[in-house]
């Protein structure tokens, strides 16, 4: 691997993807499909697919009629010089707010989890560090530190859906079919917003070293994705039951305690099965200041791309301190989300397209 190599191979784009979009919206989600589609909300996913693929299709044909470009370059050629900057400022500051509530979220479970005296400045600023320590070296090294944390993800989770499957009461998830269509279709909507990586792509699209495989790239994370989010919200409600799960905040964490493993020697086996959440939101958390820095270094012209990484810091590190408890943490995620979202996910995608299209600019797609 080279230091500072700004690329990323297919397979590696496919597992920073799917670990970028495991992240805290995880731990949640049957909360949220409860609350919204009740006994229906492991449908949810099945439907927010098929939003997520317009999102995939916005974002991955503007880039395929601006080969080689971001959106540091795009927005400015079709909305004019300063417009476009403002909009991709507005973009990066997206970015860093969305990165920070996360955090904060992140911190407030690995408290209760893990760390309970630990102060939460600190827990933040651990995992600062540590994901500007990665970042510096580009993204390939992003795509290689996720090559190897994949494995540390999934096995432990394929190991609790079997612990799960075998006692759960499938009846929790009965009667089927209730929810209103209008319910759903909110439902599915936030669900999708687990997609929230897709704009990650609008600056590192360009740098897979095959983009025109951009496309199926994301349409296999996402599904992936999809699949574990239907088996998750299936399984917390047969386990920890559909009523329970929308008055918890971490239903998910509640299925997990209520596992035991058969003749287990960790008397809170639960932080071991959340070491994994960790590194997966630590790719997160990653990915989301490594574009945020990218972004900022071309539109200033930096010789070196890594240099902004650090300042970077301080700033996402007082955000996350925004919020002043764990209610409110949870409030200002899920309205972030839901109601800032869409706009770079498809939105701003998709009036780039239409201006590009009626102005004639842009080349052609990519084979």
């Amino acid at each position: 691997m080279y230091t500072h190599n700004a690329n990323v191979s297919i397979r590696q784009a496919k597992i920073l993807l799917i670990l970028q979009m495991f992240n805290m919206s995880m731990l949640i989600l049957p909360r949220i499909a409860g609350k919204i589609a009740g006994h229906d909300g492991y449908i949810l996913p099945i439907i927010g697919f098929a939003i997520g693929t317009l999102y995939i299709w916005a974002i991955t044909s503007l880039l395929n009629r601006f080969p080689g470009e971001g959106l540091d370059t795009i927005a400015p050629k079709v909305l004019t010089k300063w417009i476009g900057l403002v909009i991709v400022g507005l973009y990066v500051i997206k970015l860093l707010v969305g990165a920070g509530f996360e955090l904060r979220m992140f911190a407030e479970m690995v408290s209760q989890v893990l760390l309970p005296k630990t102060p939460l400045p600190v827990i933040i600023l651990i995992l600062l560090f540590a994901a500007q320590y990665l970042i510096k070296s580009g993204i390939e090294a992003c795509g290689r530190m996720a090559e190897v944390v994949i494995y540390f993800v999934f096995a432990p989770l394929v190991l609790i859906f079997c612990l799960v499957i075998i006692k759960t009461d499938y009846k929790q998830i009965l009667p089927m079919f209730t929810a209103r269509p209008q319910g759903m279709l909110v439902g599915a909507y936030y669900v999708s917003m687990t997609f929230m990586p897709l704009e990650f792509l609008l600056i590192t699209g360009c740098l897979l070293n095959k983009p025109g495989k951009l496309k199926s790239v994301c349409l296999w994370a996402v599904g992936i994705i999809s699949i574990v989010e239907v088996i998750l919200i299936a399984l917390t409600f047969t386990g920890v039951g559909m009523v329970t799960s929308t008055k918890q905040l971490w239903p998910v964490l509640t299925l997990m305690q209520s596992i035991q493993l058969p003749g287990s020697f960790v008397e809170n086996q639960e932080i071991f099965m959340m070491c994994w959440w960790i590194m997966s939101i630590y790719m997160y958390i990653s990915g989301a200041m490594y574009v945020a820095s990218l972004t900022i270094s071309r539109l200033v012209h930096f010789h070196r791309q890594n240099v902004t990484t650090l300042p970077l810091v301080p700033i996402v590190f007082f955000i996350s301190m925004i919020p002043s408890s764990l209610a409110e943490s949870y409030t200002y995620l899920v309205r972030f989300n839901g109601q800032i979202g869409i706009f770079f996910l498809f939105i701003l995608p998709l009036i780039l397209l239409i201006l590009a299209k009626l102005r004639n600019l842009g080349g052609r797609a990519h084979d």
